[in-house]
């Protein structure tokens, strides 16, 4: 994991102070004043990202890379209203989702996917999100509590997203057997789809361990209904896995491949 510091926008107010000190202590580390440029701030601290607290939004940098990262959800407004309009969404299909289900996104990231299945399921169902690093969880935590988007209807579906910081490695054997109906993962693509420039922060900042075969075994056994996984075309990840039901939408370079129980 990367060494993250805080910091404020330059001039800060008593408030985004105050902000600051509790992003450093969501993030177990320490803030330092806005001196100096990000670069700067890396070099003389030994820190390889700066997390700045601004009136605008919270952005995560990190100068070495080019990253610039904050939280947004993605295309998960847009692929709501193609459900409305009809046309469906692969996820939801591949997932046989329906009113009430319980979910497990088990690497939720911005939590698009996660905003998509809150909506399909309803009030009555429960998308609960599970993301490793910190700064991505942190950030997300935040960003489906506070922000607000034109509509109070899809603002209330980011309320509804549970989020926490944990390791799907660790918090599957801790679930009891048939926990959720649907177990859900979206890991790192084995090759990136290169129009996705809106990506590029998130694959570099994620995860970028694979799924394998004990992770599966501990999914089908928290899993009602099935457990899928999503990848681009010509992933090597369903012949390591032995998953032959695979689905993808036409035109669509997006696979999700379908394992059930039992």
């Amino acid at each position: 994991m990367p060494a993250i510091i805080v910091t404020t926008s330059r001039r800060p107010t008593a408030a985004l102070k105050r902000q600051a000190s509790e992003w450093a202590e969501r993030l177990s580390t320490s803030v330092v004043p806005r001196t100096e440029s990000i670069r700067r701030l890396c070099e003389t601290h030994g820190a390889d990202g700066v997390l700045v607290v601004s009136q605008q939004r919270i952005t995560y940098f990190e100068p070495a890379t080019g990253i610039e990262y904050f939280f947004h959800p993605g295309m998960a407004k847009v692929r709501i209203h193609n459900i409305e309009a009809g046309h469906g969404d692969p996820m939801v299909r591949a997932m046989e989702l329906q009113a009430a289900d319980e979910l497990l996104d088990c690497t939720v990231g911005r939590a698009s996917d996660a905003i998509v299945a809150t909506y399909v399921i309803g009030a009555q169902g429960r998308v609960l999100g599970l993301e490793r690093v910190p700064v991505i969880a942190q950030l997300t935590i935040h960003g489906l509590a506070t922000c607000e988007y034109s509509g109070a209807r899809f603002t209330e579906l980011l309320r509804r997203v549970e989020v926490l910081q944990a390791d799907h490695r660790e918090y599957l054997p801790t679930c009891a057997d048939d926990s959720f109906d649907v177990v859900y993962f979206d890991p790192i693509f084995h090759a990136p789809v290169k129009q996705s420039e809106a990506m590029k922060p998130l694959r570099a900042l994620a995860d970028k361990a694979t799924i394998t075969a004990d992770v599966l075994a501990q999914a089908l056994r928290v899993s009602r209904r099935c457990v899928v996984i999503k990848q681009r075309y010509g992933t090597p990840l369903w012949a390591q896995l032995g998953i032959t039901d695979i689905r993808s939408a036409t035109g669509s370079r997006i696979e999700y491949g379908v394992i059930r129980p039992g």
